[in-house]
């Protein structure tokens, strides 16, 4: 019997923080760039970041970053985020700190007036 309830009581701790996980995840809009040069990072002519200066910041160290509003966090699995370096990104993840652990991310259009 009282297996029983514990079994029950496991499994309704289990679904209630696989719910409570679910909940975290947020959407953020902004460009890939770097977490070294951030929102100074040079650009553009439309007012991107530059491709080749993020690639050399990640070169030296820096890590790949989501430039949303006035901040920059930091995006993990940096893996997950390289094919979108330098684009405009809608990222789906939980945030923690100021690090943004990425659950899926695609490319979306802004126009080249606005900034991130």
């Amino acid at each position: 019997m009282q297996t029983k309830c514990l079994v029950r009581a496991l499994i309704i701790l289990v679904l209630f923080s696989c719910a409570l996980a679910e909940a975290q995840q947020q959407n953020w809009v902004g460009y890939v760039t770097d977490t070294h040069c951030g929102t100074n990072c040079q650009v553009t002519k439309n007012m991107t970041p530059d491709l080749k200066c993020i690639r050399r910041c990640v070169k030296k160290g820096s890590k790949y970053g989501l430039w949303s509003g006035d901040k920059v966090y930091t995006l993990e699995p940096q893996a997950k985020v390289m094919q979108f370096v330098a684009k405009n990104a809608k990222v789906t993840g939980v945030m923690s700190g100021e690090k943004i652990r990425v659950a899926a991310i695609e490319t979306v259009e802004m126009h080249a007036d606005r900034k991130p």
